[in-house]
């Protein structure tokens, strides 16, 4: 039981960074390699702010995410000034992740350096991973269905156009980049918080991947596509452990797949709606004789 309790609390994890990717590659058309320094960043500010400032543990991870949003501007504000897209913005985000990397590595004072940073209480428990993923769910579908969605669908559809409709391409990108940054900073904070220990090595690029296939898999401007991805990503190289090593090559072989077969993704422009609750509720009134109303 505590094997499949961890197996569900890890594919949480990576759902709630998911989800922020997803916002960025699949509704505003950005692809990041380096999301995992996001996650490092959100890790280690949701440490220190909770074990030298002693900030209250939900507090703090909110505190981190925003931390990863803050450094986000860093490496979204010159490459979206230069106008930097596609391929250029993937290489930026990966040097942004890999240079994060390496200064974590040599950084001794209070977080440990390479040798990590240790000492971290085990809080991150089952009911806060699913408590964060459907916070994280109801607000992202909140987003990509409001303006700001739109306005990330027009830019990722064809910016020029978008930009003659009066859609600020630089703002737009720089939120959907800072909201994104957000969701992988609390991702990291409760991967720090369930591992207990803190590394470079735990945020490297493979970790990056992991997350971008996770989208490209689940489906472009797709919400729940990448969630059942990011999950089923994480448990079946849990439950197939033989197949670890081999996990690169297979998931180059699908990118390849999917690209030729459905370039949209398994579950490509499918929404996320809620219908099913009033399905439900309907169904609960009438089993009890009463009737439904008519704007239910």
């Amino acid at each position: 039981m505590e094997y499949i309790n961890t197996i569900v609390i890890l594919g949480g994890i990576s759902v709630i960074a998911a989800l922020g990717l997803a916002i960025l590659t699949g509704y505003t058309g950005l692809f990041s390699i380096g999301h995992a320094g996001f996650m490092a960043l959100g890790g280690y500010a949701t440490a220190l702010l909770y074990m030298q400032f002693h900030v209250p543990f939900i507090l703090a991870l909110l505190l981190g995410g925003a931390f990863s949003a803050l450094c986000s501007l860093i490496i979204g504000i010159p490459t979206f000034r230069s106008n930097l897209t596609g391929d250029y913005f993937a290489i930026a985000t990966f040097g942004f992740s890999e240079a994060i990397r390496l200064v974590l590595n040599n950084t001794y004072d209070l977080i440990g350096g390479a040798f990590g940073f240790t000492g971290i209480p085990p809080l991150t428990n089952l009911p806060i991973v699913l408590i964060c993923v459907v916070f994280a769910l109801l607000f992202a579908h909140s987003f990509v269905t409001s303006q700001f969605g739109k306005n990330c669908i027009a830019v990722s559809q064809d910016s020029v156009a978008a930009q003659m409709m009066g859609v600020n391409l630089f703002r737009t990108r720089l939120m959907a980049l800072a909201i994104s940054a957000f969701y992988a900073g609390v991702a990291g904070g409760l991967f720090g918080f369930y591992m207990a220990y803190l590394s470079p090595s735990m945020f490297t690029a493979t970790r990056s991947y992991d997350l971008l296939a996770a989208v490209v898999f689940g489906g472009m401007q797709s919400l729940i596509g990448p969630v059942i991805a990011a999950f089923v990503l994480v448990a079946v190289p849990e439950l197939l452990r033989f197949f670890t090593e081999w996990r690169l090559i297979i998931y180059g072989l699908l990118f390849v797949i999917i690209m030729i077969f459905k370039p949209q993704g398994l579950l490509g422009y499918t929404d996320m709606n809620f219908a099913f609750v009033r399905v439900l509720y309907k169904k609960f009134l009438s089993r009890f004789g009463r009737k439904p109303a008519e704007n239910a």
